[in-house]
């Protein structure tokens, strides 16, 4: 684990800025967690089908490398979201051996709901805000979204 720069825990934004992003964390985990709840799947499993949802498919490697598992764990929630319906196991035409996952028209409608439930609360905080703060909040996320594609994409690179 890295060190805390002690300059920024000393700066009182950044020490606030981390107390509201954890309080966040834990709300929005909370709420995903009652959310996927209802559908009868989990956190996991809602992240694998996030992964999928953008991605025409991907293999157990590269799946167990964007969650952060190991492969026989993604294979795991792989067939549990099969037995559901949610995903789909297929071979290539070049490599037989190579099994591929793509999300099923009802895979991707679960997620799309749970986008639109977030849709509709976002719309109500951003309805808040005045309009430079709104194209801030929008400047903000992007900015945070570059950062954490950055650290995947390293942790991803790392030897294991």
């Amino acid at each position: 684990m890295e060190a805390i720069n002690s300059s920024a825990a000393l700066d009182p934004e950044i020490l606030e800025l981390a107390d509201l992003t954890m309080y966040l964390q834990r709300f929005f985990l909370v709420s995903l967690t009652e959310k996927v709840a209802k559908k009868k799947i989990s956190i996991p499993q809602y992240t694998l089908l996030g992964f999928l949802s953008v991605h025409e498919h991907l293999n157990m490697g590269q799946m167990a490398a964007l969650m952060g598992h190991t492969t026989p764990a993604t294979t795991g929630l792989v067939d549990r979201l099969t037995e559901t319906g949610l995903v789909l196991r297929f071979n290539t035409q070049v490599d037989r051996r190579l099994v591929l996952v793509r999300i099923t028209p009802k895979g991707r409608l679960l997620v799309d709901e749970m986008k639109t439930e977030l849709m509709q609360c976002l719309d109500t905080v951003m309805a808040s805000l005045d309009n430079e703060d709104a194209k801030a909040w929008l400047r903000i996320y992007k900015a945070m979204k570059v950062s954490c594609v950055s650290r995947l994409s390293s942790s991803l690179s790392r030897p294991k």
